[in-house]
């Protein structure tokens, strides 16, 4: 055997190189040799000395190569890795790129590194040559290729949307190209969604006839599709332009934080991988630096950024440089209402000047906060503030008031139309009367409760304090003000609120002094003395909340209905999970403490049909923007805000894409009581567009700031005996005959076949023959037309739950519902009707003939005797549940004869126990619902 039988020649083309993560001085470029001490070489007599020369390896290895005793051996990788000081802390240290440049198609450099290859070192030479490399597959950009390529054939009778088509000079001198929409989205457009993508389109591409048109406002009602026509004509930029080039390369969306996912999703949901976009939302700062980094960098590849505006505001530095931006995309822009705030600021210095604004509600409060979205769109096209309040806003607000001179009034309404004129030609709005094609009829009832008697007596109390008239008479900070306003609205709310005011000494305590001693002693434990609920009786203590409470056990059992419970407080929220652990309900809830990222995972859970999700508790300030709740097909607003775009967001949670039931949208008010001058307004700023001067956001501070001391003055009074202040107030001419005897003494026989005759006109959506009312309407229960949602006039009017359109309402009502409006707005799309849950249709299949004789003596009992005390079940509190169709006539009749007798035996055995401070109310019984102790389940 030859004495160089392990020499270290390498074999030409027989080995792969694998080089050494740990050698940090190579670049790509430089290839270093294995070291040739790595092998080992035995000629079989002696060992080899450990430092030979160059020259003798050389000889050695190349009579080895001669006569074939070569032997080639690979070293493990890992042990070479950690062959370094403190090989293990190394490890564990952040992975480094192996390119300093960043990783971007074509690098050479690292695909050499990453990607194996073979290699060919000349004897005598210390590195390899470098050989291009032609074997290699980038399965990666091919896949992505062959999707971008990908084809869409649009659908018969849907045509190509065309946004721009060059003249034939045009074409011929240069390389433009007509400008068309991907069918792969043109497809799902609808016709309002086409008009609305070629107006941006108009407005962002400089195409406007007008000059200084950069920017628009995207207007349209919630629902009518604003993020796919943002997406639409985002894509469209992306990949087309007048000259033949994208018109945008890199393009920001701006939006609330909790709706950075929801965008990220959109995207992908319509255009796929085909836009490379990076969405920071929850991200650690350091995350977000390097994102930002990423999208910014001169070489990178991203097209969009999806920020939350929170995030651009503290980094606004970062898009300082004019390439950084080249479309702006900012949703729910009423944020944007007020020029002063740091993150308008920040926006509106980005070099970009294509901006697009969506909002649904982009005249909320006044006309100083539709100047400063207008001014940020497009800067200067109204002039500066001073102008535009000179020469607009003055003129229009003398003019509309009710001392104003006739030369006062032309001129404001010539200046109306002059601002009018100007800025429809970049603001596009449609309400969403557009949706009824699309989906299923809707009804919305405005429900005005009576207070409790406790309620009232706090009520008073507060109202006629000293603290209170001493702030209506002189000049009190608007903190109390807004402290005391506060206090009244969590009262009609629940006094459960107040106990936890009083008891946490927080301002607007002052007025409910010695208030303790007004609550019923069995809501507080016996021992401790604390707030125990008395068993679930805590929800008689509030009308509304009695109501509600009614209303949920009517919907659990009768139907597979889920509910959205909307409130302004989060103790009102907790007030509704505790209603919702006692009986049973399962609830998701989401207000301003739930993570951005548990968000949509409680709304898919909620959305889900296999859970059994029973209530959604969403917070207005906090989820009230862009959640897609079509789970739900019942909404209640339990409270008022001064804002209507708040409760108009929020309201718009259930009636979207999507739905496929009947909706319902509830809006609960106290009769008499703040709550419904709050609603007023609300109606006033929607209908007449009335101008409020000097406010300047829609917090309660700038309603103090409008507020005179007469309307202080009717802020803080209380209508106990209406039925509802907002009726008293119309004169309604519609009810002025009103009576709540038989049908038929104001309505003829005559009036019933009319009924008939108009059921199309009358009864829009079919709710009323569902809820078996038709025929029973008087002409004022039924609405004028298709009215506006703030045109309460020609809306129906109910002195009595019993003619209400809604089935479960009118079974929920009891005595605390005094008067309910209804606007039924009509939907082309057939609704699936609700059922019985398939748990309840077999519990009440396998009782209902064992139970039927069983219920019928018990409940026979409660209208003769006195009824006993009972055992507290789980839910804590009385339901009435309705009889089977079969024992309704047996019941009737024996009811009618034992009302009296029933009334005087109720009202005798609480005598001695109503106090003023407990007077609970007591629910009506009507002939075809009874009460007794059971739950649900």
């Amino acid at each position: 055997m030859s004495s160089f039988e392990n020499g270290e020649e390498e074999e030409e083309e027989l080995e792969e190189e694998i080089l050494s993560p740990s050698n940090s001085s190579d670049s790509g470029d430089d290839y270093a040799l294995d070291r040739e001490e790595d092998l080992e070489v035995d000629d079989g007599q002696r060992p080899v000395a450990r430092n030979p020369s160059d020259e003798d390896r050389k000889s050695k290895n190349v009579d080895a190569l001669v006569r074939g005793n070569l032997i080639v051996r690979r070293q493990a990788l890992l042990p070479r890795v950690l062959s370094v000081t403190e090989g293990a802390s190394i490890c564990r240290k952040p992975f480094k790129p192996p390119c300093s440049n960043g990783y971007k198609d074509g690098n050479e450099k690292l695909t050499r590194r990453l990607c194996a290859r073979k290699r060919f070192v000349p004897w005598g030479s210390s590195r390899p040559v470098l050989v291009a490399i032609t074997d290699r597959i980038n399965v990666s950009s091919t896949v992505e290729k062959d999707k971008v390529e990908e084809s869409v054939i649009l659908p018969p009778g849907i045509d190509p949307l065309l946004l721009w088509q060059p003249e034939d000079s045009e074409d011929a001198a240069s390389n433009s190209a007509p400008i068309v929409v991907d069918p792969l989205l043109v497809q799902f457009l609808r016709p309002h969604q086409r008009e609305g993508v070629q107006f941006m389109f108009e407005c962002v591409s400089g195409l406007h006839s007008a000059a200084n048109i950069n920017g628009c406002i995207l207007a349209d009602d919630m629902g009518l599709g604003k993020t796919l026509q943002s997406i639409t004509l985002l894509y469209t930029l992306l990949g087309q332009g007048f000259d033949g080039k994208p018109m945008v390369k890199k393009a920001i969306i701006v939006t609330p934080t909790s709706l950075v996912s929801n965008w990220e999703a959109e995207i992908k949901k319509w255009v796929g991988e085909r836009v490379k976009l990076i969405a920071l939302c929850e991200n650690s700062r350091d995350d977000v630096v390097s994102g930002l980094d990423s999208f910014t960098g001169p070489r990178s590849t991203l097209q969009v950024l999806i920020v939350s505006y929170e995030t651009f505001r503290m980094h606004s530095s970062k898009f300082s440089h004019s390439e950084s931006c080249d479309l702006l995309i900012c949703d729910e822009a009423h944020r944007l209402k007020n020029d002063q705030t740091l993150t308008n600021r920040a926006l509106a210095a980005l070099s970009c000047k294509r901006r697009i604004l969506l909002s649904g509600t982009p005249m909320q409060n006044d006309l100083e906060e539709f100047f400063a979205m207008v001014n940020f769109t497009n800067p200067g096209i109204l002039g500066d503030a001073m102008y535009f309040r000179r020469h607009y806003e003055t003129p229009i607000i003398s003019g509309r008031e009710p001392t104003a001179t006739e030369e006062e009034k032309r001129l404001g309404v010539e200046r109306a139309g002059e601002l009018s004129a100007k800025v429809n030609q970049f603001i596009l709005r449609r309400t969403n009367a557009l949706l009824s094609n699309h989906l299923p009829p809707k009804i919305i009832e405005v429900v005005c409760c009576k207070l409790t008697p406790l309620q009232s007596e706090l009520y008073n109390h507060f109202i006629h304090s000293k603290n209170v008239k001493r702030a209506i008479n002189e000049d009190t900070k608007q903190s109390k003000i807004l402290a005391y306003i506060t206090a009244l609205k969590k009262l009609c709310n629940h006094p459960k609120l107040i106990y936890d005011t009083i008891r946490s000494g927080s301002p607007g305590t002052s007025g409910f002094e010695d208030c303790i001693r007004f609550f019923p002693s069995e809501m507080f434990s016996g021992r401790s003395g604390t707030w125990s609920g008395g068993d679930g009786a805590w929800v008689e203590l509030s009308g509304k909340m009695h109501v509600l409470a009614r209303l949920l056990a009517h919907l659990r059992r009768q139907t597979d209905d889920r509910i959205v419970l909307v409130s302004n407080y989060t103790q009102t929220l907790d007030l509704f999970a505790q209603l919702c652990r006692e009986r049973r309900y399962p609830y998701v809830r989401l207000d301003g403490t739930t993570s951005i990222g548990k968000r949509q995972k409680l709304v898919n859970r909620f959305n889900d049909p296999a859970k059994d999700e029973f209530v959604f508790l969403l917070s207005s300030k906090a989820g009230g923007c862009g959640l897609n709740l079509i789970g739900g097909n019942r909404l209640v607003l339990f409270d008022p805000d001064w804002n209507p775009a708040n409760d108009k967001q929020a309201a718009a949670r259930v009636w979207r894409d999507g739905q496929k039931k009947r909706v319902y949208i509830y809006r609960f008010l106290s009769t008499g009581t703040i709550e419904e001058k709050v609603y007023q307004r609300q109606m006033s700023k929607e209908g007449l567009q009335k101008v409020i001067q000097h406010e300047q956001n829609d917090s309660l501070v700038s309603q103090g700031n409008f507020l005179s001391t007469e309307d202080l003055r009717d802020l803080f009074s209380f209508h106990e005996n209406v039925r509802s202040e907002i009726h008293e107030n119309m004169d309604c001419a519609r009810c002025l005959f009103h009576d709540d005897g038989p049908r038929n003494i104001i309505e003829g026989e005559g009036s019933i076949s009319r009924c008939q005759s108009e059921q199309d006109v009358s009864d829009i959506g079919g709710f009323a023959g569902i809820a078996g009312v038709l025929r029973k309407l008087r002409s004022s229960e039924k609405q004028v037309g298709t009215p506006l949602e703030e045109d309460l006039v020609s809306w129906g009017h109910h002195f009595n739950a019993s003619s209400v359109p809604d089935a479960i309402l009118q079974v929920s009502a009891g005595d605390e519902v005094t008067f309910v409006f209804t606007n039924q707005v009509d939907g082309k799309l057939v609704p699936i009707e609700s059922t019985p849950t398939p748990k309840m249709q077999e519990i009440e299949g396998n009782q209902k003939e064992h139970d039927n004789k069983e219920n019928l003596d018990r409940n026979l009992n409660l209208f003769q005797h006195q009824k006993s005390p009972q055992p507290p079940l789980p839910n804590g509190d009385s339901v009435r549940v309705p009889l089977s169709a079969s024992l309704k006539p047996l019941l009737r009749t024996t009811v009618k004869r034992m009302r009296t007798p029933l009334k005087e035996a109720e009202n005798a055995a609480l005598k001695s126990k109503r106090t003023l401070g407990n007077q609970l109310p007591l629910k009506r019984l009507s002939p075809y619902t009874v009460e007794f102790d059971n739950d649900f389940e």
